[in-house]
């Protein structure tokens, strides 16, 4: 027995996803973040040392006024050094403050493409190679997906948050020490009223991504209806049966749906922010009331006004610096976790470590594949199975075809056979081999495919067929070859640039193939590994095409499918009847098995789509061998 739990991301807490993000951030740009440590230092650092230069520049010029002036005040700086390097010093500081601030931008700018490359890398990469496809149809792991885009643009976030919070660092180290000089409680009193914003900004923080969380899907399917106003694949259409208003309005239902959702939460938050700020403002008052009281008493000079001052509104802003960008990394850190659930993920579907035995004639005779109580239900389906309990043998070099009505499980059984899903109790064996012990990428590569939902690649015309086997993509005989087996070797010649011919209008200089064409172009990128391809399965492989095409096609698979395996799943019983054995579906299970021969002379459901499909065929068969 197989489990078939669902996928279940993996739970992060928030300080667990920060701790993962910022290393993220530390692995993608090192450099950068080396490099804006020490500008933000500079930067940080620069205006305390600039305060206390202009108390000294306040509180010599205050003396030298107190002492009646002077005549010559270049003079007077110029004799007193403590006054002139004070001032020449603040002056540089300013300047190379403001110098470094150009290069700092340019460096944020660097750490942020870099961050947003090597994170999307990573994503994609584990997309990409993830083998199991219940993260293509589930639509919880689908949600994640959806979520890990939202995180994507978060951490882009990340990395302001830690170049702007290396500032607030930087100023409220110095900051803090030279307010402790007022009085020892002043830097207490400061970080004290403002500690309750740092949780109040986390709460609704926290409210905010629970909505965006929860309100998933709804963004998932805002992006479905968004893509299909603006994908050439439903443009005609949605023109021609006007349908513009009606998708136009459920995109713009579901926003409202999550705008106001939002704008709640945010309504809510900005109240009790600006509360809580007012409550933070009344800290700053103690301590500056305290100086110009002492300023007043002549406890401190005017220098030491202009200082305090500053450095408590220095101090203030430094906070607030702080709890604004603690407030963004607890939200950086709830957006991000998806991303690396999503890079933790394991699929249910684990490769095998054993090599594919290559089967002689003999194995062949005696083995091919079997299916031993076989059962599948989809992850996270609460409805009952969709296959249940199939035992039935696919002999060496025999052509089988599944056929029953919609849902009867004929292109599940299809995708257990190619391994895309494994079954929820039971056994695929493939010359003796469980299915679940063979190497994944050595199984699929001796398997030749078309899908029901064949790909149509933005590429060009040598890729999409060339891509079936890539030794031999540059190989023009091999591909002229699959192309005169289907039927289009003519394509290239009358395509601009031949197989170097973009496809896809969404390409620069793209053409678009018919149905029919780019059916043929996915059975001739199937044909390419036809020398090493043990098995073939065709997944309603003529669907796109018309009757006499269609008899070409048959053709084509009973010559191609000779000394091999075969399985073709078609609710078309004209290319059934040229099969070896028929297997008939329905709710999961094998009602009839035999020759279309034995069926008809059974007459049970076989014979009954047969025939109420004969005059079709009687028809669509004269007009081919017309």
């Amino acid at each position: 027995m197989v489990s078939t739990s669902m996928m279940y991301p993996e739970e992060l807490t928030p300080w667990q996803a920060l701790r993962h993000s910022v290393r993220m951030v530390a692995r993608a740009a090192p450099k950068e973040l080396r490099r804006l440590a020490y500008i933000n230092l500079l930067t940080g650092v620069g205006p305390s040392v600039s305060l206390l230069l202009g108390k000294i520049v306040i509180d010599e010029v205050t003396a030298v006024f107190e002492q009646g002036g002077v005549d010559n005040p270049f003079e007077l700086i110029v004799s007193n050094e403590k006054l002139l390097w004070s001032v020449v010093i603040a002056l540089t500081l300013n300047l190379v403050v403001d110098s470094v601030d150009a290069v700092g931008t340019n460096l944020f700018a660097s750490l942020r493409d870099r961050v947003e490359g090597f994170v999307r890398g990573k994503v994609l990469d584990k997309v990409s190679h993830f083998d199991d496809i219940a993260l293509f149809e589930m639509p919880e792991l689908l949600n994640l997906l959806e979520l890990t885009e939202k995180g994507l643009g978060r951490i882009q976030r990340l990395s302001f948050i830690i170049a702007a919070t290396f500032v607030g660092v930087f100023t409220f180290i110095p900051s803090v020490v030279v307010s402790a000089s007022i009085g020892w409680w002043v830097p207490f009193i400061l970080i004290a009223s403002a500690a309750p914003s740092i949780f109040v900004e986390m709460r609704h923080h926290r409210k905010s991504w629970r909505v965006e969380e929860t309100q998933s899907g709804v963004s998932r399917k805002m992006g479905i209806y968004s893509k299909a106003i603006t994908s050439p694949d439903f443009a005609k259409e949605i023109r021609l049966f006007s349908l513009q208003e009606v998708i136009l309005g459920r995109w713009q239902g579901l926003f409202q749906t999550l705008f106001s959702n939002m704008e709640q939460v945010r309504r809510e938050g900005t109240a009790t922010v600006m509360l809580w700020s007012l409550v933070g403002g009344l800290g700053v008052a103690a301590p500056y009331v305290y100086v110009v009281a002492g300023v007043l008493e002549r406890t401190f000079t005017v220098g030491d006004l202009a200082l305090y001052t500053g450095i408590i509104l220095q101090l203030r802003r430094s906070l607030f610096i702080l709890i604004a960008h603690t407030g963004d990394l607890y939200d950086v850190s709830l957006a991000t976790a998806p991303i690396f659930q999503l890079l933790n993920l394991k699929p249910q579907l684990h490769t095998g470590t054993q090599r594919i035995m290559p089967a002689s004639s003999c194995d062949r005779l005696q083995q091919g594949i079997i299916f031993d109580e076989v059962s599948f239900q989809y992850p996270g389906a609460d409805q009952r199975p969709v296959l249940q309990n199939l035992t039935f043998q696919i002999q060496p070099q025999e052509m089988v075809a599944l056929v029953g009505e919609n849902g009867a499980g004929k292109t599940t059984l299809a995708k257990l056979l190619v391994r895309l899903y494994d079954p929820t109790s039971g056994h695929i064996v493939w010359n003796g081999q469980d299915l679940r012990s063979i190497d994944l990428t050595a199984l699929r590569s001796q398997i030749a495919v078309v899908m029901q939902d064949y790909a149509r690649f933005p590429a060009t015309l040598r890729e999409n067929i060339g891509w079936g086997e890539l030794s031999n993509l540059h190989d023009d005989r091999a591909i002229q070859t699959v192309l005169e087996e289907t039927g289009i070797d003519y394509l290239p010649d009358s395509l601009t640039e031949g197989l170097e011919t973009p496809l896809g209008r969404q390409l620069e200089n793209g053409l678009d193939l018919s149905g029919g064409q780019w059916q043929r172009v996915a059975i001739s990128r199937a044909l390419m590994r036809l020398k090493n391809a043990e098995l073939l399965v065709f997944d309603e492989p003529t669907a796109a095409l018309d009757p006499k095409n269609e008899q070409d096609i048959y053709r084509i698979f009973r010559k191609i499918a000779q000394g091999r395996m075969t399985v073709v799943v078609s609710h078309r019983l004209a290319l059934a009847k040229l099969c070896d054995r028929i297997i008939v579906l329905e709710h999961g299970q094998i009602l009839e098995s035999g020759t279309h021969d034995e069926l008809m002379t059974l007459k049970g459901r076989y014979h009954d789509m047969f025939t109420r499909q004969a005059s079709s065929y009687h028809d669509e068969l004269a007009y081919a061998e017309a």
